[in-house]
């Protein structure tokens, strides 16, 4: 990696912590101004806030009636995902569980990417309130699953494609350049040992 890459990836890793930061005070104005806060893993509402939540809620009957046909049609197919989607889920379980330990690769803890806050808003119906928590599921499922693979990419091949490809990982950007094979044997241990446990945010 030529040296103008690697001193952009530090700018854009300096602006990732300058944006957490940012997003992290944003965060506390918004529990502020919209009157909750997270006790005990739950979320908290004024009560206040609770009663004008109450009033904004759309029955479901209500709800249904005004939908378009063409979205309840639909429905079922998006709702059948669930069953791939809760697989995955049981599968990456197994595959930590029993793969990670024995290549000393720290273990993602799930929690921090699957959550179900939003099912609890009280201005959703309960239709409303448990589509969130599929959308929430499915993509903190993915991402979950995303941390997984890359470490486990990062572990058995961290080198690069020969093309550009899309979505990369942010581990992506530390792997071996295509074709530079005195770089991969040099570097593979180091990016191993990066894995293991106490290196890794979990």
């Amino acid at each position: 990696m030529g040296t103008k890459a690697v001193g952009i990836i530090a700018r854009i890793a300096e602006l990732e912590r300058e944006l957490e930061k940012e997003l992290t005070d944003d965060l506390t104005e918004q529990r502020r101004r919209f009157g909750y806060k997270i006790e005990t893993g739950r979320v908290a509402f004024e009560c206040e806030m609770c009663a004008l939540h109450a009033k904004l809620r759309t029955g479901w009957l209500q709800f249904l009636a005004e939908a378009p046909l063409r979205s309840l049609l639909v429905a079922p197919v998006i709702y059948s995902l669930a069953l791939p989607l809760l697989l995955l889920d049981a599968w990456l379980w197994v595959y930590q569980a029993v793969c990670f330990p024995v290549y000393g690769i720290d273990k993602v803890q799930r929690s921090r990417y699957i959550f179900f806050d939003r099912g609890h808003l009280a201005y959703l119906n309960w239709i409303e309130g448990f589509n969130c928590d599929y959308c929430g599921y499915a993509n903190g499922l993915i991402a979950f699953a995303r941390e997984v693979s890359s470490r486990t990419e990062q572990y058995f091949c961290p080198i690069k494609h020969a093309q550009r490809c899309a979505g990369r990982h942010a581990r992506y950007a530390n792997f071996s350049e295509f074709g530079d094979g005195d770089e991969y044997r040099k570097h593979w241990k180091k990016l191993r040992g990066e894995l293991r446990p106490g290196k890794e945010p979990r």
